[in-house]
């Protein structure tokens, strides 16, 4: 099969589907120098695909600041503070929850959301990425008054109600197997996912990508699929900013 053919299941569901599929691409773990971060940013550029970076404030380097400024397709989210883990005994990695003190996350994520928003302007969005896609509920109820629109997480779990002034925008489809050795799928397996997940909804679909951990292999393939999303008028391949009033 050749890596187009690949694609067949998400053209028959684009194709099928009587309004236009909205899609977003969020990529985590920014903030240090990495020649994957450059090349994400070169392909982001090279189909003017909207990508939102999930920053790292305490990681956040000037030269990485300075590439997603002059990057016009970069939009900046909030990555927790410090990618750090908090968990209990026998708990799945946290930061934003856990064992944490809750006023010094507080405080914390007040700092990082006032460094982004000092570096990158209009740029960065008020949304709070938490590292390994998990956030305590007590945490979540104290979003609004820090400051925080949004919260994207991974597509599964309850979490309740969303606080007053505080939209979820997630992601559903990734193309690492984190529990397979950090395999990149393959084109076909993602195509196949966004497919069933464009079969059954007409909200938002978020593709997430990680940079730091995509091989060399993924590259090509990752360009195919934006070619693909770019080329088809019946796709709308959204900023971040641009879903954030309408997310659920």
């Amino acid at each position: 099969m050749t890596n187009r053919a690949a694609l067949a299941p998400l053209r028959r569901v684009l194709d099928a589907r009587a309004q236009p599929a909205i899609l977003w691409w969020r990529d985590d773990d920014a903030g240090r120098a990495h020649p994957n971060l450059d090349r994400l940013l070169a392909l982001a550029r090279a189909f003017a695909a909207p990508v939102a970076l999930a920053v790292v404030p305490a990681w956040l380097e000037a030269p990485v600041a300075d590439a997603i400024r002059n990057c016009p397709e970069a939009t900046v989210l909030q990555h927790g503070w410090a990618h750090l883990d908090h968990a209990g005994p026998g708990e799945r990695r946290i930061e934003l929850g856990g064992r944490a003190d809750r006023a010094r996350l507080a405080a914390d994520l007040t700092a990082g959301r006032e460094r982004l928003a000092r570096e990158f302007v209009t740029r960065f969005a008020p949304i709070l990425v938490p590292p390994w896609n998990r956030i305590a509920r007590d945490v979540v109820a104290l979003l609004p008054g820090l400051g925080f629109r949004g919260l994207s997480i991974w597509d599964e779990g309850d979490l309740g109600p969303m606080p007053a002034g505080l939209v979820r925008l997630d992601v559903h489809v990734d193309p690492i197997d984190w529990r397979g050795g950090r395999r990149w799928i393959g084109l076909e397996a993602i195509a196949a996912r966004l497919a069933d997940r464009l079969a059954g909804s007409d909200r938002p679909i978020g593709l997430v990508t990680h940079h730091l951990v995509t091989g060399p292999e993924a590259w090509d393939e990752l360009a195919i699929l934006l070619e693909l999303l770019r080329g088809r008028p019946d796709v709308r391949l959204m900023t971040v900013g641009s879903l954030l009033g309408g997310a659920g």
